[in-house]
């Protein structure tokens, strides 16, 4: 790696079909971990983030329990938001900057005890590309890229992003994971491409971008999907946890 790189984890508006009130935790007892399938065989096709904005629920209920946060869900008895803040935390990451929106409190009580800096983004139901500027708003003004995380991916570690880490060579560098080709998240930005970012629009997050830009990603190669995998669903969960389990 060359330079100093921040972490910018997106948790603002995630949607969800998560469901509260059943009990579950992908990964314990009591679970089907070979229920469901992942619709997008196994990796992020949306590239970074281009999840979508909003409440991060559902208005209607199913079987008489409301929706929850997916930020909010846990895996192994520990939140999504959680479980990403750690990993940047004992990353090389040399800061970490949690975005919240939907749910702030409940978030941002989630991970009280850690060593980030949360920022609020009041606007996170006008899309993804508003927590991408409130995020750059509080990086260090010595860094010299920023790694945007989402926080619906459980099997993102420190070990994997400090391996993509080791692919950032300076300002005006864009670093990307990929599993046999196909890109994911997390996506690197050198401070290049922050004024680029800043002027996002919308729920399509840093796509065009991305695309616009295609010839200067450099695309570290990672040994499994799982690290790329979102989870949107008890079932893609549950799915998650029983590809985990057989690799």
């Amino acid at each position: 790696m060359t330079g100093r790189v921040s972490g910018v984890v997106l948790a603002a508006g995630l949607s969800t079909r998560f469901v509260a009130g059943r009990g579950r935790n992908a990964g314990g007892a009591g679970t089907d971990a070979g229920a469901g399938t992942d619709r997008r065989a196994g990796t992020n096709s949306r590239g970074l983030m281009d999840r979508r904005g909003g409440t991060g629920r559902r208005t209607e209920m199913d079987g008489g329990a409301a929706a929850q946060p997916k930020q909010l869900y846990r895996i192994d008895g520990e939140s999504l938001v959680r479980r990403v803040c750690r990993a940047a935390l004992a990353s090389g990451l040399a800061e970490v900057v949690l975005v919240t929106g939907h749910a702030r409190r409940q978030v941002e009580a989630e991970v009280a005890d850690l060593d980030l800096r949360a920022v609020h983004n009041p606007d996170y139901e006008q899309g993804q590309s508003g927590s991408v500027r409130a995020g750059l708003a509080a990086v260090s003004d010595r860094a010299d890229g920023a790694m945007f995380l989402p926080a619906d991916q459980p099997g993102l570690d420190a070990a994997v992003i400090d391996r993509l880490l080791g692919g950032f060579r300076g300002p005006d560098s864009i670093v990307a994971p990929a599993f046999r080709g196909r890109r994911g998240a997390p996506v690197t930005f050198g401070r290049r491409w922050f004024g680029d970012l800043e002027r996002l629009r919308g729920d399509r997050g840093a796509r065009p971008l991305l695309n616009r830009l295609d010839g200067q990603v450099a695309q570290v190669e990672l040994d499994s999907a799982l690290p790329l995998r979102d989870i949107d669903t008890e079932a893609e969960a549950r799915s998650w946890t029983f590809g985990r389990a057989r690799t």
